[in-house]
């Protein structure tokens, strides 16, 4: 049980590392920055009025559409203060435009929306403004617009614009899913999709950063032979679990520490995010299939990252390595999509149960569908196989490489390590 004093050792020495606190620290500051400033900003930052022009050529169409600006601010102002000049004779028409620019330019007005006289038939007009850059307004400008020039069309043709449009409705399909056991769930693909992807980056990144980390921690030892003290008094393989459970549990702190950090920047919006999550319909055993999924995952690739360290004795011939161990990891993002399509596939079956993808690939098609219970179970027993050989297999190698120096060894050394690993 010597493991346990090297758990702690190894933990404490990450977590006390400057590195360690700064991104800590930083990723809540991330958080501020992206999510919370721009609300508090949004909070104390005026609605803005609108001086808006419309320059209707047509003689028909600038009164509704000035009608149809009913957009309002925060205080109940109508959003735009818009009026509508008409002018169906060629002349009158561009001078208004000229004048219309010129105030646009002096700063008098805002926007000048120019309707030609073929609006109605073309679907033409112009919109004119200092601020290229307000879409949001653009595209309210534009809707409105698209239903007045679509009621006129209507109107020319006698048909009533409201009739029309309630018989477009469009139609809105809930997905409702026949589970293996006969049971019909309603499911969410959107929010269960986002969860999905949120949680292979995370898985992704936690294992690129302290997979990396377990095998730069040996490197270091190794270089500095204080290894040679530790196995003085205990066993190699107890080095090896302490470093992969303390540098792991060290990951552990920072992702608890994330995410409460994100719940407390959040909290300040109670009401609104209430409002978001009654739109987002995950199944709750599917965080407890993550978490599942995370802990396996990471065993597995820490137990390969501690074999790399032992392997190599400076961290650019641990690159190399760790550039073929990440190769497994980004094989689920890059076919994630092609998975979603076909889930119940051959190729989305054979990455569900093989050892380096499963659990990103597994934790998708448990989430975003059913998969038969005997795949499911075939991947976890899979798992758990592989990290023990992986950890066996490491321990052997462990003992011998992480006394070697010198040139990184080639794959035959390996298996000479392990064989005489006893």
């Amino acid at each position: 049980m010597k493991w346990r004093f090297v758990v702690q050792r190894e933990y404490l020495a990450h977590v006390r590392r400057k590195s360690f606190v700064v991104s800590t620290l930083l990723v809540p500051v991330m958080m501020v920055v992206f999510f919370v400033l721009p609300v508090v900003v949004a909070m104390f930052t005026p609605d803005r009025r609108y001086r808006l022009d419309v320059l209707d050529g047509t003689g028909e169409l600038g009164a509704a559409f000035v009608a149809s600006l009913d957009d309002t601010l925060g205080d109940g102002r109508r959003r735009f203060d818009a009026r509508a000049l008409v002018a169906t004779d060629a002349d009158a028409f561009d001078r208004r435009r000229r004048e219309g620019e010129a105030s646009v330019r002096d700063g008098l007005l805002d926007i000048l929306v120019v309707l030609p006289p073929d609006a109605v038939e073309t679907g033409r007009a112009e919109y004119v403004t200092r601020d290229v850059r307000s879409f949001t307004v653009m595209e309210m400008i534009e809707s409105h617009l698209d239903d007045v020039v679509v009621r006129r069309r209507l109107e020319r043709e006698g048909i009533d614009y409201a009739r029309v449009s309630e018989l477009t409705r469009g139609v809105s399909l809930g997905m409702r899913q026949v589970t293996s056991s006969g049971r019909v769930e309603k499911r969410d693909m959107t929010s269960e999709w986002g969860a999905v992807f949120v949680f292979v980056m995370i898985l992704y990144m936690s294992l690129l950063t302290w997979g990396m980390a377990i095998s730069r921690g040996i490197i270091e030892e190794k270089g500095s032979r204080v290894v040679e003290v530790l196995l003085s008094s205990l066993r190699p393989v107890d080095l090896m679990i302490g470093k992969v459970v303390g540098i792991g549990a060290a990951g552990f702190t920072q992702l608890a520490i994330w995410a409460v950090a994100g719940l407390v920047l959040t909290a300040y919006g109670a009401a609104a995010a209430a409002g978001l999550m009654s739109h987002v319909h995950v199944d709750p055993w599917a965080f407890a299939w993550m978490l599942l999924f995370y802990v396996l995952g990471f065993l597995l690739y820490a137990a390969v990252f501690s074999v790399v360290g032992s392997m190599c004795s400076t961290e650019q011939d641990a690159q190399q390595l760790q550039g073929l161990i990440t190769l497994p990891m980004v094989l689920p993002i890059m076919f994630l999509m092609l998975i979603i399509q076909n889930p119940n596939g051959v190729f989305a079956a054979v990455l569900s149960i093989v050892p380096l993808t499963a659990p990103m690939v597994m934790l998708a098609r448990i989430v975003l569908f059913d998969p038969p219970a005997w795949q499911v179970a075939a991947s976890l027993v899979v798992l758990v196989a592989s990290i023990y050989g992986a950890v066996a297999f490491s321990a052997r190698v462990f003992r011998v490489g992480i006394l070697m120096t010198g040139k990184r060894p080639s794959l035959r050394e390996v298996v000479r390590w392990y064989r005489r690993a006893v």
